[in-house]
């Protein structure tokens, strides 16, 4: 398992796949879409990464996921490589639906170790794992209880990530550092 996290527009996505088709020549290559369109800034950012894979010399296998992994992808093995396209958007997908669904906190808990479960499973199948995130833990609290919230649940999962991964890397501005 990989882990790449960056800020906004780091460079860290095109760093991801790039990673994952140089391991993936002879393998298959899933990307695992986490965007949902809400607006139309996130359908104008969703259709650019479509074209910018369209445009590479690779087949993606692309699985859209909101919050549950889709059954499609529950089996892999070492011929796979998943592209998990990003933590910070599925884990706001997963607390904009349990505002919707008025759930307990069960269920971001539930959420949260699905997804664990499932990427320590696809590792032990074999597959090679690339999960990217977006780095927003460096801002000051937020007077917001939802956003301090998301911040305390994104920092577990990376640290989660980053232990259970066998690489970590960190991308600002293009450039590349190597942390794990």
């Amino acid at each position: 398992m990989i882990f790449i996290t960056g800020g906004v527009r780091s460079g860290k996505s095109a760093f991801a796949e790039k990673f994952a088709r140089q391991l993936g020549e002879e393998k298959t290559l899933y990307y695992v879409a986490t965007g949902v369109s809400f607006d139309e800034e996130m359908e104008k950012r969703i259709i650019r990464h479509q074209q910018d894979r369209e445009n590479q010399n690779a087949h993606w296998n692309t699985v859209e996921m909101q919050v549950q992994i889709p059954f499609t992808i529950e089996q892999l093995s070492n011929n796979d490589v998943v592209l998990f396209e990003c933590v910070t958007t599925w884990l706001s997908n997963v607390l904009y639906t349990y505002e919707q669904k008025n759930e307990n906190s069960e269920y971001i808990d539930n959420c949260i170790e699905s997804l664990q479960k499932q990427l320590l499973t696809w590792r032990k199948q074999g597959a090679t794992i690339i999960v990217v995130s977006n780095e927003v833990l460096d801002e000051l609290p937020s007077q917001y209880d939802e956003v301090n919230l998301y911040r305390k649940l994104l920092g577990e999962l990376h640290q989660w990530i980053v232990q259970n991964s066998d690489e970590a890397y960190e991308v600002q501005f293009q450039l590349v550092q190597r942390w794990k």
